[in-house]
């Protein structure tokens, strides 16, 4: 059996519904005793209906057996005011209430809705008899939470005790009090609830802002990323393109020699300046000794000038003349004409060459020149020879190296060559007034 729950009734209140002792609570629980209800009750064993149950009890019934809005809906369906959503709580409790005291349409609805609402409470209370078993049964009810179902299965229950009664409906009298000092309580901690809430509504609303203002900050810097992205991948496809592209026309392969070849050219051009560089020295060299042999030259005279001409005439090959130094001839070279031949000069001083191509000029003839590879390569001698009808060299100022290139050269292209004993303009003159109009020297 169910513990007793104590809801603060008094004894003598549980016990005063069949005493004399407070007759004014038994008149609100039941009719009076000549009432035909009442008369029949104990024999007839049909539920009361609701306007059958007289007294204070209705209130409570409508009170704690149904809600606001199923009320509502019933005086909506039955139709006794115009719109019981626009009263009041206490209004549309009031207006149903105080139709339960006689048999109605809306009491006839409430009873329906009732008894169908707790059709497991009804059915659980048919066979309760004596006063332990509705008693059991009604702190059970009320232990688990169920009080207002086990409510309306007593109170219509055909032989539901005086002393039961009173005590279910001194419970549910206390239960409303406690229910509204609860109310009183629970309205105090809502209001310090809802100050709670707008509190943390505020604070949640700035957090919300900063995180919307990082989330749109991180979403400016995501749409950047995804930009750079794009190109990156862009830049990727092309380059992967241009692979491709040079792996199918073998560009890569053609691009690496030339690489390779610009490294050589790159290589050969520096190794070509250095040289000029040293080429470009010795020349200032050689001009600063042309300069100091010039005066030693006029200082030395015949003797010197005979002994070059002896040097020269050993190294050259039988078969060959040299020019001849007798005064007698100056004025037949100077008158001589060449005829449109060419003439190679190969070596001497620079600053003749200008003076002796002048010369021939003017005697109907050409005048080619190289330095004998102080500047220019010995390579071009063999072009320069094949152009030249005659070849001419002056063994007082050109190399050993050059002179016997020469020599090879018209020997093999069968040119006639002249050395000249001295570098001198005059020799030079005199030379070429040895040969006549096409001829060749032996």
């Amino acid at each position: 059996m169910a513990m007793k729950r104590d809801f603060g009734i008094p004894v003598g209140l549980q016990m005063a519904a069949a005493s004399v002792l407070n007759p004014s609570l038994t008149t609100l629980l039941r009719p009076p005793p000549s009432d035909p209800v009442v008369a029949r009750r104990p024999h007839d064993p049909r539920r009361l209906n609701i306007w059958e149950v007289r007294g204070a009890s209705l209130c409570s019934i409508i009170g704690t057996c149904l809600t606001l809005s199923e009320l509502r809906r019933i005086a909506k369906k039955c139709r006794f005011c115009d719109d019981p959503y626009q009263l009041t709580d206490y209004d549309i409790h009031g207006m149903i209430t105080s139709q339960m005291n006689t048999d109605n349409a809306a009491s006839r609805a409430v009873t329906k809705h009732l008894n169908a609402k707790f059709e497991g409470a009804l059915r659980k209370s048919r066979g309760l008899e004596d006063e332990a078993a509705f008693l059991q049964y009604w702190e059970g009810a009320v232990e688990a939470g169920l009080a207002p179902g086990a409510y309306w299965a007593l109170v219509g229950h055909p032989g539901l005790p005086m002393s039961v009664e009173a005590r279910v409906y001194g419970d549910i009298h206390m239960m409303s009090h406690m229910c509204g000092a609860s109310n009183r309580g629970d309205a105090r901690t809502i209001a310090e609830a809802q100050r709670e809430k707008g509190e943390i509504a505020r604070r949640l609303g700035e957090r919300i802002a900063e995180r919307d203002q990082r989330l749109s900050a991180l979403e400016a810097e995501r749409a950047a990323l995804r930009a750079k992205l794009r190109a990156l991948e862009e830049l990727a496809v092309e380059c992967q393109q241009l692979r491709e592209t040079l792996a199918r026309d073998g560009l890569a392969s053609e691009l690496a020699l030339r690489v390779d070849e610009l490294s050589v050219v790159r290589s050969e051009n520096a190794g070509l300046r250095r040289r000029l560089a040293s080429a470009e020295l010795r020349l200032e060299q050689m001009r600063a000794r042309q300069e100091a042999q010039k005066e030693a030259q006029k200082e030395a005279g015949q003797a010197a000038r005979e002994r070059q001409r002896k040097q020269g005439l050993q190294e050259m090959p039988s078969g060959y003349a040299v020019c001849p130094e007798n005064p007698a001839e100056d004025g037949e070279a100077l008158a001589a004409d060449l005829c449109g031949r060419c003439l190679l000069y190969v070596g001497g001083r620079p600053q003749t060459i200008c003076q002796l191509r002048h010369l021939v000029m003017r005697r109907n003839g050409r005048l080619l020149h190289h330095d004998g590879g102080v500047e220019q390569s010995q390579a071009r001698l063999g072009e320069l020879v094949r152009q030249a009808d005659e070849v001419f060299f002056p063994v007082d100022c050109v190399s050993h190296g050059a002179m016997d290139f020469v020599k090879k050269l018209c020997e093999s292209q069968g040119k006639p060559m002249v050395p000249l004993r001295t570098a001198s303009i005059t020799t030079f003159m005199r030379a070429i007034g040895t040969f006549g109009p096409g001829e060749a020297a032996p």
